[in-house]
């Protein structure tokens, strides 16, 4: 995944006298731009630490303006990547609130991608730790907001909506609805949104791999293995890597 980039407002001002012998009236200026503390410390996983940082400085401005998009949709965010991070015993109270701050950004920007897109990823983690049963019936709703996603913005975090369906049609068995052929068509199409996106590729191999096309997940493999690492996502990256060069290895 990617951090978005919001632009800086510069702000003038002049300092008002009561009289030539007045001190000046001090003026609170507000920051050009609220959200540049939580977006600087957040990480994408890769420094936990760091990542909760951010979780806190949202959570402090959500106190005061609970109902702001923009910081729901980064709360949902910051909550699945900690929940990700946590101990067995923490996780599920992360995706819990990350599902409702999620739900809270959906109710108000319907038609907003990021919303919809980390309600999908806190319904998968959340889905992950109740079992299969949970899982099986999570699975209209994670679909239903990743296509939701693709309408509104496929390319968002890197075409991560091709590789969250691609990945569902791959691993859920027929009759719950899953299917290799649909899979191996969105991921392929991922690949061609973001290219530069790993996990896709991965997952694309391991399509390619179940469908007996040995030589085309060998390719997708090896283009892993020769990707330069990103340095802003380096530990994913590195853990893409080393997933691809033993499922090369196996082939």
């Amino acid at each position: 995944m990617r951090n978005v980039i919001f632009s800086l407002v510069t702000i003038c001002f002049l300092v008002p006298w009561v009289s030539a012998q007045a001190k000046p009236r001090a003026v609170s200026v507000p920051p050009a731009n609220p959200f540049q503390e939580a977006d600087r410390l957040f990480t994408f996983g890769e420094n936990t630490e760091r990542d909760k940082q951010s979780l806190a400085v949202i959570e402090r401005a959500l106190g005061g303006d609970g109902n702001n998009y923009q910081w729901l949709w980064r709360a949902a965010r910051a909550n699945y990547y900690v929940g990700d991070e946590a101990g067995k015993n923490d996780k599920l109270a992360y995706f819990e609130k990350g599902i409702d701050v999620a739900q809270r950004a959906v109710a108000q920007q319907p038609n907003a991608v990021e919303g919809h897109f980390w309600l999908a990823a806190n319904y998968g983690g959340y889905s992950e730790l109740k079992g299969a049963l949970k899982a099986l019936q999570t699975v209209k709703k994670i679909r239903a907001e990743m296509e939701t996603v693709l309408k509104l913005n496929d390319r968002y975090q890197d075409g991560g909506a091709y590789l969250a369906l691609g990945e569902m049609d791959r691993e859920l068995p027929r009759i719950v609805g899953g299917s290799l052929s649909r899979a191996i068509a969105r991921l392929e199409q991922g690949v061609k949104i973001a290219p530069q996106n790993l996990d896709i590729k991965l997952s694309l191999g391991q399509a390619y791999q179940e469908d007996g096309r040995k030589e085309d997940a060998r390719r997708q493999f090896q283009e892993i293995l020769d990707r330069p690492i990103n340095p802003s996502r380096a530990r994913a990256d590195r853990n893409t890597q080393e997933k691809a060069r033993r499922l090369l290895a196996k082939l």
